[in-house]
This record gives structure tokens, sequence and C-alpha cells, in this order.
């Protein structure tokens, strides 16, 4: 893929993150594994992520409070995301793809879930547990939505706290995604330059999301984005299933 190809895969995702709250890695990741190997395509959005889930941080009135709340989800992120990471890098990645797609596919079924009034609240251990598997998921597939969202519906987690308490997580899982690939001699440095460069524009397209999240309803996005998403994952299931016929001389 070049750069060129690049630059709408990740202008789009920064504007649908922009306009939800999360989403970068959701759009980005699955659109750049059709065309790349996986950890290609998770190493081509660790500094995008890394930028915009900054911005977004200091953006939300609520990561404070979140922070103080749920330190330890994005604390045991980091932990989880280096050794998903080493899997990542260690195995055949092909799989993976069909594993992003079974994520995705989570997401979209638990986003229809409601919340339960009568949920209890989760004892402190589970915390660090539920950030290790974040952690596993990010660095596995760089996706971790679906496992929050249960967890938020779970415990009547207040949406902002939720948005905020995503972006902190997925912002400390790129230092444990960051130190597997140098642990494993994987940190090319071309493409994250490549990326590096762009980081202006897509921040560019950041801004506008969060004009329209501030200005608009967005439940006309939710529904062209939920589509996208069901497409991306038959496509992603497809394509494994191709290529592991191919590889069995059965096409």
């Amino acid at each position: 893929m070049s750069e060129l190809s690049l630059i709408p895969v990740l202008l789009l995702a920064a504007f649908v993150h922009g306009a939800f709250g999360f989403g970068f890695p959701l759009v980005s990741t699955p659109l750049l594994a059709l065309a790349l190997p996986m950890p290609t395509a998770i190493l081509m959005t660790l500094l995008p992520t890394v930028s915009i889930n900054a911005v977004s941080i200091l953006g939300e009135r609520h990561w404070r409070e979140a922070l103080r709340t749920y330190w330890a989800i994005p604390v045991f992120c980091v932990i989880g995301s280096f050794i998903g990471t080493h899997w990542l890098l260690a195995v055949d990645p092909e799989p993976f793809r069909a594993l992003l797609a079974l994520v995705l596919i989570a997401y979209l079924v638990t986003d229809r879930l409601r919340r339960h009034e009568d949920a209890p609240q989760p004892p402190f251990w589970s915390l660090p547990l539920l950030g290790f598997g974040l952690g596993l998921l990010a660095g596995v597939v760089n996706v971790f939505a679906p496992l929050l969202v249960v967890f938020a519906l779970y415990t009547r987690m207040r949406p902002e706290l939720m948005v905020a308490t995503f972006n902190l997580s997925f912002l400390t899982s790129k230092s444990g995604q960051i130190l597997g690939y140098i642990n494993n001699g994987a940190f090319d440095l071309d493409v994250v330059q490549t990326t590096a460069v762009l980081i202006p524009l897509v921040l560019l397209s950041l801004w506008l999301g969060m004009r329209v999240r501030r200005r608009f309803a967005v439940d006309q996005y939710k529904r062209v984005l939920r589509g996208f998403l069901w497409l991306t994952s038959v496509w992603l299931i497809g394509d494994w299933l191709w290529g592991l016929l191919a590889a069995r001389g059965m096409l």
C-alpha cells in the first residue's frame, strides 16, 4: 500500500473518531489489513492513534474523573498489549484477520445491547483483569471496543466516562505495543516515518469530526458506520478463507 492510498484510510478513521469519540483503530485497522499483513497494518496506526487519543483526552472534560475511578484499566492495558504484540509477531499473523472480523462483529452486536438497571457493580479486581484483556486485544488485533462496551453496559458506566476510559486505555496500550515491536526487532522506522508525516492531516480530520459531533446528531453516521463495519467484517473473513483455501490447493 502506497502513502497516497494510506491517506484516505487514516483521514476517514480520524473523522469517525472525532464524530463518535472513538473508532480510529476500529476503522483503520481492518481497511489496512485487507491489503497488508496484520503487524504492518497495526504498526501504521501507532503514531496516528497516539496523537488522536492524546488530543481526544484533552478535549474530554471527564478524563480526570475516569482516571481516578478506572485507573487500573489503562495501567494493566500496557502489560496486556505487550504480551499481545509478542503473540502477533511470534506466530503466523494471517488468522488474526478472521479474529479481527469476529471482534468487529462482537462490537456490532454488543453495541445494540441496552443497560440493565439491576446490574451489580463489579469488584475492584475485575478492573485490572479487564485492562489486561483489553491490552491483549489491542496487541493482537488493535481493537478492544467490544469488551469495553460490554463492561460499560454491565456496570452502567456513564457514556462520557466510557469514552474517556476508552481513550486513556488505548493510549496506554500503545506504549505496550511499541515496546513489543522494539523487543521483537519489528519496529520499522520507514513505516513509522510515513505515518508521522500524515499526522497534521489526521488531526485536522479529527477536528472536523469533533465539530460534527458537537453540532449535529450522529445517528445517521452511526448507521453508516455500522453498515461499513459489517461489510468490512464479511470482507475480512472472505479474504482469510480465500487465502486458506488457496494455501491448501483447493482453488
